[in-house]
């Protein structure tokens, strides 16, 4: 590391010239970087789970509808009418369009004087209000009508729309929700609310937050850290160096990403900020170790040769501990944190590349234009640190006790926290697809679906007793008021019995024979009934819409599916139960395990480093705790406010563990070489807290307020991550400046350097005297 940092130093037109070629290829793919959202993103990634989803989707269809929404007190009209089907004319002339159900294509079955008639239900609009009420109600006698495509009050009515997915491309989004938005446009001028909801809408939604996120909180992180650090180690060349190195970390990645296809999504476009506030940090430390070697009236050269010499192993193992802090989020099973955190990494090793030949280059070229990067001879914060310090110190075993029941305390709340994993997190409860969302299921069905298959053998669903079944499992799901409606291929065998048969008038019910059904399906098209039963008629899906957006509550809720069905459904039928909802749901649990594994991960690495470089299985212990005590208090703050763990906040432990722990290796490494130096354990620890205040207090304030302007985001997730990640950087402070003294009084460290060092000078000694 040492002859990196004095290599650069000594070439320093080459290091920019081959530090800037890479910036300018990079720059050449950024216009090849694309932004996709996908629900697949947030499931769990469980090949045999997808697999089992990709089946029924590829048996019934998707499960996925996007519904243009009609509320109006006076929609039945005949003129509103009329304006609805013009509307429905553009709708269905959209290419990307490939199937609408509405009141204008439903097939209303009935037997008049002996003959069935199998017209649209709106095939003729009716003229007179009578007609048009007596429409609405046998429409609504229709269970795959009512609170699907017209509430029970009239005011509200529903087209479903489907699109061909195969040619999903680049904009595809964009361009349906823009067609769609032109279609509705003369409706929502005539009736009271039109909008249209679906993955298109909601895709676009989220895309749109992504950019204008770009837009706000990239340049007001560039501000934050050039006020910051301009502040702090004061001189306005100060910052300009960690902005560039920032900076070409930044350009180098997304070139990374549109080179191998890696599209920014929710969590990697939050990658560039995070490269701004966590990449600034190295740089920090090595400006302050050079200045520190000037102002103590080192000459250029030999203030780089200290500042490679005593920073060169801390930066090492700073980069090591935050590079696995972050790429320990990989381990998680959900894709937009397993990309999130491998893009993050790479990004981190990119800024350390470029900060360790960068950063010396600079200096010598400043040094050469004869320009200092120098601070005035005022330390901050090595006053009031060192005076903390020493109170402290009077009281150290009531101080190390109040923290251990502290963190106590917090572990209890930490029980609370509750896992979620939900779309309409990364929007702003009071915004306008939250808000239509609710309007969809307060009047007519929840957008969210699950898929409940049922198998049996060929033919199984041609017999009336199994379309019980459905009929029985469906009045259970009712019943529970957990879900808004189910649709089910018994209900479309029920529609077309009551409507052939006309013996009870005004009911929907099933044939009492099985020939009856079979005749129903040898007449009709399978096509018809394709969403609810397979060709072979073997297997048959329920599919219920919902608004659950408790991950924790819809997981209950399946769980109490599967026992009823355990329990009252034939035996001799299987239930398997899927849906995009439900595999979202399902990732809360691998959310939380991940979450904990790279905790567990992060500690032993800590432990392990920190106990086999110093040879001090305390000095482990004293790392682990002391970067422990903020993670704890960050749980205990999440359950007592209430704070869920979701695809945002489930990252703040293992990356605030991965950045607290650069502070700990800078302490401890200055720590060992002082108390070498001095022989007293006490001197030592009072130099290390006013030569590290500097440094450490103002990386923590850069990242601090570089984290903070991520509570501008447009997405809540990341909102809560900047603000609990920004809490975590100043509790990381009372980590290294208050335990980490206290618990190593009257403890001295020896490296694994140090011992190497004694072993050959006693090995040269040795030799010497024979």
């Amino acid at each position: 590391m040492m002859n990196i940092i004095l290599t650069a130093a000594r070439y320093p037109g080459w290091v920019l010239l081959l530090l800037g070629s890479i910036t300018l290829l990079a720059l050449t793919r950024l216009p090849d970087l694309r932004i996709e959202i996908t629900a697949e993103g947030m499931m769990i990634n469980n090949p045999p789970a997808i697999a089992e989803y990709q089946r029924t989707m590829d048996i019934f269809g998707s499960e996925n509808i996007t519904v243009v929404y009609l509320q109006d007190p006076a929609l039945f009209e005949p003129e509103n009418l009329a304006a609805i089907r013009q509307a429905l004319q553009a709708i269905e002339a959209i290419p990307q369009v490939t199937r609408t159900v509405s009141l204008f294509s439903v097939r209303y079955l009935r037997t008049v004087d002996g003959y069935i008639y199998t017209d649209p239900y709106l095939k003729n609009i009716p003229d007179t209000e009578k007609a048009a009420s007596a429409m609405m109600q046998a429409a609504l006698l229709n269970p795959l009508i009512d609170r699907n495509l017209l509430s029970r009050d009239g005011s509200v009515m529903a087209i479903n729309l489907f699109f061909d997915m195969e040619d999903y491309h680049r904009g595809f989004d964009e361009e349906v929700a823009l067609a769609l938005d032109q279609a509705i446009k003369p409706l929502q001028q005539r009736f009271r609310h039109v909008f249209h909801l679906g993955d298109p809408s909601v895709r676009k939604g989220i895309s749109e937050q992504i950019r204008s996120d770009q837009r706000l909180i990239l340049p007001l992180a560039l501000v934050v850290l050039v006020v910051t650090l301009g502040l702090t180690l004061r001189h306005w060349l100060a910052p300009m160096i960690p902005l560039l190195t920032a900076g070409m970390s930044v350009i180098w990645i997304l070139g990374l990403m549109a080179v191998l296809g890696i599209p920014v999504n929710v969590m990697t476009s939050i990658v560039p900020a995070l490269l701004i506030i966590v990449g600034s940090t190295e740089d920090i430390h090595l400006l302050s170790e050079y200045q520190a070697a000037i102002r103590k009236g080192k000459r250029h050269l030999a203030a780089i040769k200290l500042m490679a010499k005593y920073m060169g192993i801390a930066i090492a193992l700073t980069f090591v501990t935050t590079f696995l802090g972050f790429l320990s989020i990989s381990l998680n099973r959900i894709d937009l944190l397993q990309q999130f955190g491998l893009i993050t990494a790479l990004g981190l090793a990119m800024n350390f590349l470029v900060t360790i030949t960068l950063v010396p280059a600079c200096l010598q070229l400043t040094r050469q234009l004869g320009l200092e990067v120098l601070a005035s001879t005022h330390y901050p914060f090595a006053s009031f640190t060192s005076w903390l310090y020493r109170q402290l110190s009077h009281h150290r075993k009531a101080i190390i006790g109040s923290i251990l029941v502290l963190m106590a305390v917090c572990l209890m709340w930490a029980t609370q926290i509750k896992v979620n994993n939900n779309v309409m997190d990364y929007f702003d409860p009071s915004s306008e697809i939250p808000r239509q969302a609710n309007s969809l299921h307060q009047n007519l069905s929840g957008m969210e679906a699950l898929s409940i298959v049922l198998s049996g053998t060929q033919g199984t669903f041609l017999q009336v007793p199994y379309l019980e079944e459905l009929r029985r499992l469906q009045d259970y799901l009712e019943e529970t008021g957990r879900f808004d409606k189910s649709f089910s291929f018994s209900d479309f065998i029920a529609v077309v019995h009551s409507g052939i048969d006309a013996e009870w008038p005004g009911t929907i019910y099933l044939p009492a024979r099985n020939e009856v059904v079979k005749e129903y399906m040898s007449l009709l098209d399978h096509v018809n009934a394709a969403a609810f039963v397979s060709a072979d008629y073997s297997q048959a899906r329920i599919l219920v819409r919902h608004a659950i957006s408790s991950s924790h509550e819809l997981n209950q809720a399946v769980d109490e599916i599967k026992h009823y069905t355990e329990q009252w459904i034939d035996p001799t039928l299987d239930v398997m139960i899927t849906g995009s909802s439900y595999l979202n749901s399902q990732a809360v649990d691998y959310m939380a395990d991940g979450q904990a594994r790279s905790l567990l991960l992060m500690l032993l690495v800590i432990f392990l480093l920190v106990a086999l470089l110093f040879m001090n299985l305390k000095a482990g212990l004293v790392a682990v705790i002391a970067n422990l005590f903020p993670i704890v208090v960050l749980f205990g703050v999440m359950g007592m406010f209430g704070i869920a763990l979701d695809t945002g906040t489930a990252m703040v432990g293992a990356i605030a563990l991965g950045i607290c722990v650069d502070h700990t290796m800078h302490f401890m490494v200055r720590y060992q070489r002082l108390a070498k130096n001095t022989g007293s354990a006490s001197d030592a620890l009072v130099q290390v807290v006013q030569q590290e205040s500097t440094p450490i207090i103002t990386t923590a304030l850069a990242l601090a307020t570089g984290f903070a302007t991520l509570t501008f985001s447009n997405f809540p997730p990341v909102t809560l991550f900047g603000l609990l990640s920004a809490l975590v950087m100043c509790l990381a402070l009372v980590g290294t400046f208050v335990l980490i003294p206290l618990m190593l009084q009257n403890t001295r460290l020896i490296s694994v350097w140090d011992l190497l060092s004694l072993r050959l000078r006693t090995d040269v000694l040795d030799k010497c005297q024979l």
